[in-house]
């Protein structure tokens, strides 16, 4: 795997970016809808030709394989494909589509620890791969996968402690992630800010954040980050100013082996700095990552957090006004590391599905260019396989999305020690408590790298893994 700050490997971000060029992800990891579980109908027969060409399906009974994901933009296009897969395949199957649009992870935990747990199911990143494999709800791929499936995928996306735990495969990585500020261009003029000009340290974007609350006479917020879930800090100051402004893996520093929260100072301060101000979105705490996105695109935000399968989503809202993309500012305007590219997200086989054989030949087939590939065609994004990657049939014409493309200053970060048995709050929760005034900076800063190293000592204590597999001497976050 080529990592940042390997000598060998410093022009993955490049690689990436030749690779991939402007293709798409294949399953965005946003919500655009508030409600329940889904599951689905007839829907009109896809005009997808890999689809069509199939013989006519089998007769006799047919298995059921329930099939659970959290892409609720993706819903209406996946029950297309997978209504036309069932009534042609000649495997005898019958996939069931469950879309879980809130309280994803919730949900699927709840399900699996009742019994009731689906063969096929989302994964969204590191943490559900390592909470999956510890319960023992995730199957090992490695003797379903052959060399020439395996050989689909780009270089670099099997990742130990990641999609890979133990020298197994658990998660199949669909799409790689990129973060990006969205601005609201017309909020930047009627507040005397070039459109064209976005903050690139935190004193103007606090600065700016400032000028658009008090030029819309308080009816437009500064800065949104909606709060009600820990979506839009890990959006909007983890995993995007948190590597390039700060230059630590949410926490994690790789070159000592260990956690150490308290270079997160600034941006904390940034942050409550804004809600001081009051330019922050109000009433931030009930407001989800799906509520935000609503607001900023009717015109009621000014700067807010985005990710590469928000073009996807944004595209079926209205929005009346120039939408500026720009990377995060950092404290001065110098980066201390590389944006991170995230790879995390895919799909897994249950073990407690009961014909992993057919499961698996479904698998096949959410794998497959004509199903991958026209979700990436509507969804767009980074897709992880050479068949899709540059592929004009399904390269998407989504508006933004050419902003979210892979550039110099990305690269793959080594992983974050994932499945950590942590007591009291995780650092989204403090995050916010600390920007809502509720705790001091320095000492939650402290006891947040106290409590994340005490968890991590414990699990090299029990043997998930060892800190000798998290340590890179001589690190460098912009290598």
């Amino acid at each position: 795997m080529k990592w940042a700050g390997s000598k060998e490997n410093r022009g993955l971000a490049l690689t990436l970016a030749l690779t991939l060029g402007l293709s798409a992800i294949a399953a965005g990891c946003g919500n655009n809808n508030n409600g329940a579980a889904t599951s689905t109908s007839g829907a009109s027969p896809s005009a997808n030709e890999e689809l069509t060409q199939q013989s006519p399906a089998s007769e006799g009974p047919k298995t059921k394989i329930a099939f659970w994901s959290h892409q609720s933009n993706l819903k209406d296009k996946m029950t297309e494909l997978i209504d036309e897969y069932n009534r042609t395949n000649t495997d005898g199957i019958e996939i069931d589509l469950n879309v879980v649009a809130d309280k994803y992870n919730d949900v699927l935990s709840l399900a699996f620890s009742t019994g009731e747990g689906p063969d096929i199911f989302t994964i969204t990143g590191p943490s559900s791969t390592r909470k999956m494999v510890d319960n023992k709800w995730g199957q090992p791929l490695n003797d379903f996968i052959t060399d020439e499936f395996k050989a689909r995928f780009l270089d670099g996306v099997w990742v130990e402690n990641n999609n890979v735990i133990g020298g197994q495969i658990y998660t199949l990585t669909d799409s790689a992630s990129t973060m990006r500020l969205l601005y609201n261009k017309s909020l930047f003029a009627e507040a005397g800010l070039d459109p064209e000009k976005p903050p690139t340290t935190f004193a103007e974007l606090r600065d700016y954040a400032k000028k658009i609350k008090e030029a819309s006479g308080g009816k437009a917020a500064g800065f949104g980050l909606p709060m009600a879930d820990g979506y839009n800090i890990d959006v909007a100051m983890l995993n995007t100013l948190g590597y390039s402004a700060i230059g630590l893996n949410r926490g994690f520093d790789h070159a000592q082996g260990k956690f150490d929260f308290a270079p997160y100072k600034p941006l904390l301060e940034l942050f409550s700095g804004m809600q001081q101000d009051g330019s922050m979105l109000e009433g931030a705490l009930l407001v989800s990552a799906d509520q935000g996105r609503a607001k900023f695109a009717e015109g009621s935000i000014g700067m807010f957090g985005g990710a590469s399968w928000d073009p996807g989503i944004y595209a079926g809202m209205d929005i009346g006004f120039d939408v500026g993309v720009a990377e995060f500012p950092t404290i001065d305007g110098t980066a201390k590391g590389k944006s991170s590219i995230q790879t995390g997200s895919g799909y897994m086989m249950s073990a407690t599905a009961k014909d992993k054989e057919k499961t698996w030949k479904a698998m096949e087939f959410i794998f497959s260019t004509g199903f991958m590939g026209e979700l990436v065609k509507q969804a767009g994004g980074i897709s992880l396989l050479k068949d899709i990657a540059g592929n004009p049939a399904y390269q998407s014409d989504l508006k933004l999305l050419d902003q979210f493309q892979i550039n110099d200053d990305e690269t793959v970060w080594p992983p974050f020690p994932p499945g950590l048995k942590l007591q009291g709050d995780a650092m989204q929760a403090v995050f916010i408590q600390v920007i809502n005034g509720q705790r001091k900076v320095d000492d939650a800063l402290a006891d947040l790298t106290k409590r994340y190293n005490e968890a991590f000592d414990q699990a090299i204590a029990e043997g998930s893994y060892t800190r000798e597999s998290y340590t890179i001497p001589g690190f460098n976050p912009l290598g």
